[in-house]
């Protein structure tokens, strides 16, 4: 590959409606980090620059969070797909067992995609929070009678 005078090399470094466009599209229709989204494209900028275009561009931001929402989604359907994997081996008596570390490792992806899910999208995915109050109805007479 021959590199022109000016050509610019690497990963795009300019913000551009369309890369932003290209970004948000890539996280909303993947359930993993940017970090990694980042590295997996050649297209894509480094994760400090995506952060610092949100910091730099409000529509940006906004676009992003929105994608973010989505991705959400992608990452609780992704749990059912987990749970249903399965690993077993045939021990030494001939029967067939789990393999406990491969447990433990999709409880940890399945228990770490419920809590991002939960914050990204806390009224789909949070913990339901049930608010009791207990109002109490004094009457002016009663507060007054209640200082003296």
């Amino acid at each position: 590959m021959t590199i022109l005078k000016g050509e610019k090399i690497g990963r795009p470094t300019n913000y551009t409606q369309k890369l932003a466009d290209l970004i948000c599209a890539r996280v909303a229709t993947h359930d993993i980090g940017l970090t990694r989204l980042c590295a997996k494209y050649d297209d894509m900028p480094n994760k400090d620059t995506v952060n610092e275009w949100r910091y730099k561009h409000p529509e940006f931001s906004a676009q992003y969070a929105r994608a973010k929402l989505l991705q959400a989604d992608l990452l609780a359907e992704s749990i059912d797909d987990i749970a249903s994997e399965s690993l077993t081996f045939t021990d030494t008596d001939g029967n067939t067992r789990h393999d406990a570390g491969f447990i433990a490792d999709k409880r940890l992806r399945i228990d770490t995609r419920k809590w991002l899910a939960s914050k990204l999208l806390p009224r789909a995915y949070g913990e339901r929070v049930q608010h009791d109050a207990t109002i109490n109805v004094v009457s002016h007479e009663q507060s007054l009678a209640a200082l003296e």
